[in-house]
């Protein structure tokens, strides 16, 4: 496919509206996705105007989809996992990052992590989330199992971002709620409000609310506290103007960032920079 040698069948585990399996090209190895959506037309039973209608969303999709992956990869100073190449085959279009094997540790077993490598964790997705930024790309899907933490050969972790399927730049976020991706885990107040039909405007500080509850439970173990009896997700229960529980454990400084992070109103929340310098 596209000189890539599938290794194994692909699989749609955790994978939402697509495929994924590893590959090889070139004695390197590729971590391959498959989109099912969108199709390329090649059914030859539909009418002219409507195939020529579908080659061109294609094409527009393509086109965007490429510029806004080169600006991820130009962006990237190396904790990016970076966007090989994004491409067609027959009918249906492939993205290929580079394979990176990082550390299983569960959210529960970080405090057993030295707090050295749980602040590098947090600092290092902060400089990068930070640069992504700046060029004006909103990841809009960080979540845990978005990021791979991997182990330095100076026996340092850091964390690495994957997965920019939902991301958009943000002069042109999505036109609709069910367009938006993201884990309601880690949604932000106003991205709900987004999804449920409300006008409101889709900005980077969308990926500080998802980071903040993050790097609590990077640096704890555990996201912040709130009544699970009355809310579902801690966006409804700051929606509801409840206040969240910030682990006392953590140093003061660290404390007030995270509830900086973690504001309801985006305009009032940290920016990335703010939140690592």
């Amino acid at each position: 496919m596209n000189q890539y040698e599938l290794l194994e069948p692909f699989q749609n585990k955790n994978a939402g509206f697509s495929r994924w399996t590893y590959a090889k090209k070139n004695n390197k190895d590729y971590f391959l996705k498959e989109f099912l959506s969108p199709v390329y037309p090649t059914d030859e039973s539909l009418s002219l105007e409507l195939r020529r209608q579908r080659i061109r969303e294609c094409e527009e999709d393509e086109i965007k989809k490429k510029k806004l992956y080169e600006a991820v990869n130009h962006a990237s100073c190396g904790n990016i996992v970076r966007i090989h190449e994004y491409f067609r085959y027959d009918n249906h279009y492939y993205i290929a990052m580079e394979r990176v094997v990082g550390q299983e540790i569960p959210m529960a077993a970080m405090p057993a992590v030295p707090y050295e490598n749980r602040f590098l964790i947090c600092k290092t997705l902060a400089y990068e989330i930070m640069n992504l930024h700046k060029v004006h790309i909103v990841h809009s899907d960080l979540k845990e199992s978005n990021i791979i933490i991997k182990m330095t050969k100076e026996g340092k972790m850091v964390g690495k971002i994957i997965d920019f399927d939902a991301s958009f730049f943000e002069n042109d976020f999505p036109n609709y709620g069910d367009e938006l991706g993201g884990d309601q885990v880690y949604l932000a107040p106003e991205a709900c409000q987004f999804i449920c039909g409300d006008s409101v405007e889709l900005t980077c500080k969308i990926d500080v609310f998802a980071l903040g509850i993050l790097f609590h439970q990077y640096l704890t173990g555990k996201m912040p506290e709130f009544d699970r009896e009355e809310y579902d997700y801690i966006f409804d229960a700051v929606l509801d103007e409840q206040k969240l529980g910030i682990a006392p454990e953590l140093r003061e400084e660290l404390r007030e960032m995270i509830k900086g992070m973690l504001e309801c109103d985006p305009q009032k929340r940290l920016s990335m920079e703010e939140v690592y310098f």
